[in-house]
């Protein structure tokens, strides 16, 4: 049955065992392990230098940090360093790929164990990051899909700083402001803007190629559909917040 299932994922067990790939294995694991304490010691850092501000506010300011920094990483992989993910997917992870993919990992690790712990998340939520989590450690850990993994990330997290102003404005009673108005836009904006456009694309040649897995296929497909359940919810907020008078928090 496992070798079934394996062989069903386009997976290869060999890649687990024996002397050289738990070695590699390690190599891959400690990278990640060390980043997760590091995105927790950061937390722990903005809560002991803001002991007045919540835990949910210091865990945002973290969120915040995050995606700024990886958006950055993945647009540098993706359109000057390359390759180009549309032409490259299921290639080799670069270097470069291993990295980014390790540094979100941690992150994904600690916000995932923070949300579930405190409860501020719904299901749609957790769910989300338990498929980014398994997605990131079967690239990672495989060795390819490299390329279209950091065009994910990009377009996940590209928007994902502009949702936290959002609320910090609404907790500083600022929410009402032109300036929250037009952060909203913005956010609004760039997240359906990305899943109608190069999300779309990415999905269609993700599942349209030979070479990325079929575990990356399924993974992708299903972030994809939770990204769409989200923008349901924009565009109901979207109405409330622009094309009524009632007060929208």
């Amino acid at each position: 049955m496992w070798l079934q299932t394996c062989k069903l994922f386009d997976f290869d067990p060999s890649k687990l065992f024996g002397l050289r790939n738990i070695m590699s294995f390690t190599a891959l694991a400690i990278p990640c392990v060390s980043m997760f304490f590091i995105w927790t010691s950061f937390y722990f850092l903005l809560c002991t230098i803001n002991p007045h501000r919540s835990y949910e506010w210091n865990c945002r300011l973290l969120t915040i940090f995050h995606g700024s920094l990886t958006s950055l990483l993945c647009y540098w992989s993706a359109f000057i360093t390359g390759p180009w993910p549309l032409v490259a997917m299921g290639d080799v992870n670069s270097p470069f790929h291993t990295f980014i993919a390790t540094f979100t990992l941690g992150y994904f690790m600690f916000d995932f164990l923070w949300c579930f712990y405190m409860g501020t998340e719904g299901i749609d939520m957790l769910l989300h990051h338990m498929v980014s989590v398994c997605s990131l450690v079967f690239i990672l850990f495989d060795g390819n899909s490299g390329p279209e993994l950091v065009a994910v990330i990009l377009g996940t997290e590209i928007s994902n700083p502009f949702l936290q102003i959002r609320w910090f404005m609404r907790e500083t009673g600022q929410y009402q402001t032109l300036v929250a108005k037009l952060n909203d836009a913005i956010f609004m904006s760039m997240f359906i803007g990305w899943r109608l456009g190069p999300g779309s694309l990415l999905c269609y040649q993700a599942l349209s190629s030979p070479k990325p897995k079929l575990f990356v296929k399924l993974g992708g497909a299903g972030l994809y559909l939770i990204s769409w359940v989200w923008v349901f919810y924009i565009l109901r907020f979207a109405r409330k917040r622009f094309f009524r008078k009632s007060k929208v928090t």
